[in-house]
């Protein structure tokens, strides 16, 4: 998906505590793997060069008392970022250091692109009712990743670009289960897509995209059913998903299914090249 400049943002508080936070942190780091990492204390420099997701391309931070020497610690993590032609972004939890804060504010970084995290319980649930003419199927992440492509508009016979490409390196690095899904019409056009990943008691939930000629059908409200009531199957006891605050529509939907904000996050660009 394309990044657009959104309005500025600023820090706020949590809605849960920080341990829940760093439970979310932790699965978000399971579910959705970088192809490089590095760690400086608690502190985590992920970088997928040439994907476009800024969550596995950009420094994170795990642990809100580890703020020493933040000035130059920022310093080193731009400089691995620019080894790696990566564009330099800082994601703001509510566990980032104090300190850290403060030299990003100082340093006059640009906040934007709240996200907001949001969970719930996933035990109460019915049976998944997919709209008249439409069928849903689980399948391997290669045929999803196809999918995934057309759905965004891509032509049938054409190779994966480089984005959808990234991402499927990345996938295929989770190492806990996928659930991966999508619906097609009868006829076999794919419609949408949704990716679960199970990690323990939690269910991550990623990529939930509906091709434009089949929205407003509850398509995506299939699919989020489905995948809750597998990974329930699975074990899991919470969902929780990631979206970007300004998209309303998405936010309604998954306000529909019970789920509620835990926190926010967003990025802090670097002014400098």
């Amino acid at each position: 998906m394309a990044t657009t400049e959104a309005k500025r943002v600023q820090p706020r508080q949590p809605n849960c505590d920080l341990e829940t936070v760093l439970k979310l942190e932790q699965a978000n780091l399971n579910c959705f793997p970088s192809l490089m990492t590095h760690h400086d204390g608690s502190w985590i420099s992920r970088l997928s060069p040439g994907g476009s997701a800024r969550r596995n391309n950009s420094l994170n931070f795990y642990d809100v008392n580890d703020g020493d020497n933040a000035d130059e610690r920022l310093i080193a993590a731009r400089q691995r970022f620019k080894k790696r032609d990566v564009a330099f972004h800082v994601r703001w939890t509510p566990l980032v250091p104090a300190d850290v804060d403060q030299v990003l504010t100082e340093q006059n970084y640009t906040r934007l692109d709240e996200t907001l995290v949001l969970s719930r319980s996933i035990w109460v649930l019915g049976d998944t009712d997919v709209p008249k003419g439409y069928k849903l199927s689980q399948v391997t992440l290669d045929e999803w990743i196809r999918k995934y492509a057309l759905v965004g508009g891509a032509q049938p016979d054409a190779p994966l670009d480089a984005t959808v490409q990234a991402l499927h390196d990345v996938l295929s690095r989770v190492a806990v289960e996928l659930v991966a899904l999508i619906v097609e019409t009868d006829d076999g056009i794919p419609a949408a897509v949704l990716l679960g990943v199970v990690d323990g008691d939690m269910l991550g939930i990623f990529s939930v995209a509906t091709a434009e000629a089949f929205r407003r059908q509850g398509l995506a409200y299939a699919l989020m059913c489905e995948v809750q009531r597998l990974g329930a199957e699975r074990g899991a006891e919470t969902a929780w998903l990631q979206v970007v605050t300004e998209n309303t529509p998405a936010v309604e939907l998954y306000d529909s299914l019970g789920y509620r904000e835990a926190y926010a996050y967003h990025y802090c660009r670097d002014v400098q090249p």
